[in-house]
């Protein structure tokens, strides 16, 4: 499917990657600024020191950092030759979450393992493993994707046992993104409307059965779709949320001079951190930052045509939509325009594994874009 060239060509983009390493620093400095801004009253209260989320995030971030650049000088064969081991990874770090002594529980959810006092939301490298994958076996099977059995039965296989084991975690919210993202993937890469028809619909009763399947799933729809009914409970946090964008405005009351994040809000310093930027930076500050990552998925976009093989054309495709949509939906979720999911705002919100893997992501889209060579 040709996207990109086209485009970068008319609007007379020669390397549309140019500058893409300046939007990744200020998405990392402005995300670790504002998260000390969002964290500092929660850690003091809790933990009695204010540097203690900002501190532990910085490290994951500093060393995905290291494992960013270090990834960036990796013969591209040797990344794609690497594909069956990360879906055995994948796999492996999914179950570890549910032995009791290695997995760790929060909120209910089995989405983490622990180890040396630190801990890792193994379905963020799930997401790297699928786009990983998908990009492979789209690739191989290139003229045969329109045969179902041949060219997408084993892909489809290996993606619904790795949305399996997210899903188990309690964690419909992701297992969801990862369906969509594969879907998407199939999309780019030709696969033909028919069979990406019926995708849709199994994908449509999948996610209808996983919502209903728990309660309280259900209470949160309702509450997004009218959250005065439970204002001290279930729409609590998306009221708080839209208060403190209300206050505000457009010009924000100041940096560090917000509100919300002394202890109105619990998730200040996590999913709702735009909530904070919202109060601080204003309606300005929030447009800022969806700018640049915008910027980032459109440079990224159209950068797939430049490469020369599918490979690291549909890998470059799904690991920047994998940054940008889950981005997209951590604002709709604290704008209210769809119900909580679970899902942070990359680089911005408290979670040391999150930052890290988005870090690995911005060495492997520089990698294989080719523009370290």
């Amino acid at each position: 499917m040709k996207f990109g060239t086209f485009k970068a060509d008319y609007l007379g983009i020669k390397n549309p990657m140019e500058g893409m390493l300046t939007i990744c620093f200020l998405l990392a400095g402005i995300g670790s600024a504002l998260l000390f801004s969002a964290s500092w009253y929660f850690a003091r209260t809790i933990f009695d020191d204010p540097f203690r989320i900002w501190r532990r995030q910085l490290l994951w971030m500093l060393i995905g950092a290291a494992l960013s650049l270090l990834i960036t000088r990796i013969p591209k064969s040797q990344i794609r030759k690497s594909v069956p081991a990360l879906i055995w990874a994948a796999l492996i770090l999914n179950v570890l979450t549910y032995i009791p002594g290695v997995g760790y529980t929060s909120g209910g959810a089995k989405r983490w393992i622990e180890f040396f006092g630190l801990t890792f939301q193994t379905s963020e490298f799930t997401k790297v493993a699928l786009v990983l994958y998908l990009a492979r076996m789209l690739e191989k099977n290139e003229k045969r994707l329109d045969n179902f059995r041949v060219g997408l039965l084993p892909s489809l296989i290996v993606v619904l046992a790795l949305i399996l084991t997210v899903y188990l975690q309690n964690d419909f919210s992701t297992s969801t993104y990862l369906l969509l993202l594969a879907l998407a993937l199939f999309y780019v890469a030709g696969v033909p409307k028919a069979l990406i028809g019926i995708s849709i619909i199994g994908a449509t009763i999948s996610i209808t059965s996983m919502l209903l399947a728990k309660p309280f799933r259900i209470e949160r729809i309702k509450s997004w779709l009218s959250p005065m009914s439970d204002p001290s409970g279930a729409g609590y946090q998306v009221l708080k949320a839209q208060a403190a964008l209300e206050r505000g405005g457009i010009w924000g009351r100041g940096l560090g001079r917000g509100e919300v994040k002394l202890g109105g809000l619990p998730a200040a310093h996590s999913d709702f951190v735009l909530a904070v930027l919202g109060e601080e930076a204003g309606l300005i500050g929030v447009f800022a930052i969806l700018i640049l990552f915008s910027i980032f998925a459109v440079k990224g976009w159209l950068a797939t045509e430049k490469v020369p093989d599918l490979f690291s054309r549909w890998a470059i495709f799904g690991l920047i939509s994998a940054v940008y949509w889950q981005a997209l939906m951590n604002f709709a979720v604290v704008s209210g325009l769809l119900p909580a999911t679970g899902i942070p705002l990359p680089l911005f919100s408290a979670g040391g594994s999150a930052a890290f893997i988005t870090l690995i992501v911005f060495g492997l889209i520089f990698n294989l874009s080719e523009v370290t060579k």
